[in-house]
């Protein structure tokens, strides 16, 4: 009776499960609605807000709204 007993997985198995995890991170960063696209809303709603932000300043100071020195 010969039994054989295998210690570990083959490089080809490691290499095929890390090849799945990769494949579902990229699918999660790069799909439609995924990380990336998220990101890059929130980035664009910030600098929406700061641009809003620094008109508001700018007018508000500098529109002669003074005491009438």
């Amino acid at each position: 009776m010969n039994i054989r007993h295998e210690g570990g997985q083959s490089i080809l198995e490691y290499t095929l499960v890390l090849g799945a995890v990769i494949a579902v991170i990229v699918l999660v960063l790069l799909g439609k609605g995924g990380i990336k696209d998220k990101v890059q809303a929130s980035y664009e709603r910030t600098g929406d807000a700061i641009t809003q932000t620094t008109n508001d300043l700018s007018s508000g100071v500098f529109s002669g709204t003074g005491s009438g020195n």
